[in-house]
């Protein structure tokens, strides 16, 4: 054991002096492992005598609550585990998400404390701490403020997407939707382009999943297939209802039936508006510029054997420079999953929007 010990000191030493005889200036970040963990779970540290109470029962209300739309079924902001702080082992520790709520016992607070510690433990670490002295207000806290806490996270999530997308992003789209859209925008980049004309484009991005067999389900294992899909249009500017939501998607439908025809003979990409999932519309300010964003669910229309449909999260921007309105909608279609990592991905695709003239 001495040996196998001494041999890997030996290497860290080693792989130290390299690193600093290279000239390089090493920071506590750079000796640290990458975090790992799928995005939206959370390794949540709270002892037994607290979780097993109003403040678990009220930390768990806030993270279980319904993942922000557009779903078919509810789907829970976080996928949460709890683990007691002193059973939290090294590959606890390098989670992407931790979030720690506590009652200090040693120390008097005005206030309930709120700490964001990135690279904690590992690169590209979210650590979340709560902690107050008082238990009832840390429990007033996390009842009527805890948002401020989901926010955190979410934000933290969202943009390490996008970090991401910059760093790693199909080239040729970013280089079209440049120069026939005036906009830039960060996809995946094992996306491919399927269709493009002088006013639309269609971005696939097609991946694969594996799921074990289940002897309870009797499910043997199965190979499913997932696609996102990016789509950018444009139209000249000609009046302001082109900006409002019902001027959106009245355009929208009129775009996907022409363009996005269905594999079934008179089928097509259509807007789901039954009243239980009717699109959601908002207009807002997007980098100086008018916008309407709309979340909803997409279907197939036009042949009653035509089936399948999912969430699509979609901008429409006024481009002044060119007077025009742009449209880049990303939607998601995989049935056999729940959806909630791939709307934050569309999400992140869509903020990396940028005016370029």
């Amino acid at each position: 054991m001495s040996r196998y010990f001494s041999f890997y000191q030996s290497l860290s030493v080693l792989f130290i002096f390299v690193f600093f005889s290279c000239g390089q200036d090493l920071t506590r970040e750079d000796l640290l492992p990458n975090a790992m963990g799928a995005h939206g779970n959370i390794i949540l540290l709270m002892e037994d005598n607290i979780w097993n109470g109003p403040l678990g029962e009220a930390v768990m209300y806030h993270l279980d609550q319904d993942t922000k739309g557009p779903a078919l079924r509810s789907e829970p902001m976080f996928t949460v585990t709890h683990v007691r702080p002193e059973d939290l082992d090294h590959l606890g520790q390098m989670n992407r998400l931790l979030l720690k709520v506590m009652v200090v016992d040693d120390t008097v607070f005005q206030e309930t404390q709120v700490l964001e510690l990135k690279n904690y433990y590992a690169k590209g670490q979210l650590f979340v701490l709560v902690k107050d002295s008082d238990p009832d207000r840390l429990y007033s806290y996390i009842v009527n403020e805890f948002a401020y806490v989901t926010n955190i996270i979410n934000n933290f999530e969202l943009n390490d997407l996008i970090t991401h997308y910059k760093k790693d992003y199909n080239k040729a789209l970013h280089e079209r939707a440049q120069k026939n859209y005036g906009i830039s925008i960060h996809v995946p980049s094992d996306s491919q382009i399927r269709v493009d004309s002088a006013n639309f484009t269609w971005v696939k991005r097609d991946r694969s999943r594996h799921v074990m067999a289940n002897s309870e389900q009797k499910n043997g294992a199965q190979t499913y297939w997932i696609q996102q899909g990016i789509l950018l249009w444009k139209k000249p500017y000609t009046d302001p209802s082109q900006l409002t939501v019902d001027g959106v998607l009245r355009d929208r439908d009129t775009v996907l039936k022409y363009h996005i025809p269905g594999k079934l003979e008179g089928s097509y990409m259509a807007t789901e508006m039954d009243s239980a999932v009717y699109p959601v519309g908002k207009i807002f300010t997007y980098e100086s510029a008018s916008a309407v964003e709309i979340r909803g669910i997409w279907k197939h229309a036009g042949n009653p054997a035509a089936f399948g449909g999912g969430p699509f999260v979609q901008y429409t921007l006024h481009h002044r420079g060119r007077n025009e309105v742009v449209t880049v909608c990303v939607y998601i279609y995989g049935p056999n999953f729940e959806k909630r990592e791939y709307i934050r991905e569309a999400d992140a695709m869509l903020r990396t929007i940028q005016f370029v003239d």
